[in-house]
């Protein structure tokens, strides 16, 4: 069983010659506001600096940054998954597809893929997401897939001038392996 190989996508580690695809989809500004904030614009050096600093990391389980390829090889978004709390089993990802290639599983894929990873493999038993409220698509994902809404912090989230909600999401290993019979 390969855990990095789905039905449509395939999740592999960053590789330094993905710099210029990490520096343009931090040009996207929808991408940079529904990841985290709008911030300042990172130098090619700088992409390419972090590019090469995560293809060097090795096996590191805690915090990878993975590239989502589609079966033609295209670079259709990002996942970081991290563990929160290693002690307890916590862990969480980040995962953006790119406009053009969204719509098309690519985001649930990636996100079961990487839950039956850290759940199967490393021993993790709850998964927690955080998403805006303004982010429509990734709340309806997280929603679709099963997450359970388990609180709101208001006014957690500057963009555009106005404040915005966070949404916290979860789900526990046995909810997962009942989602996946």
């Amino acid at each position: 069983m390969n855990y990095w190989q789905g039905d449509i996508i395939y999740l592999r580690a960053m590789e330094e010659s993905d710099a210029v695809f990490f520096y343009e989809t931090l040009q996207d500004m929808d991408i940079q506001k529904n990841e985290s904030d709008i911030r300042v614009p990172m130098s090619h050096k700088a992409c390419a600096d972090f590019a090469l600093e995560q293809a060097s990391k090795g096996n590191d389980n805690s915090s990878p940054f993975l590239i989502i390829e589609d079966k033609d090889k295209n670079r259709v978004g990002m996942a970081s998954p991290s563990i929160e709390d290693s002690r307890v089993g916590v862990f969480t990802s980040g995962i953006f597809i790119k406009p053009e290639f969204q719509r098309k599983g690519y985001a649930k894929e990636a996100l079961f893929m990487i839950m039956k990873f850290y759940f199967n493999q490393l021993r993790c038993q709850k998964f927690n997401a955080s998403v805006y409220s303004y982010n429509e698509p990734s709340n309806r994902l997280c929603e679709n897939i099963g997450l359970v809404v388990e609180g709101r912090r208001r006014n957690t989230v500057f963009t555009d001038g106005k404040f915005y909600d966070e949404i916290l999401y979860g789900l526990t290993k046995d909810e997962f392996l009942e989602l996946v019979k």
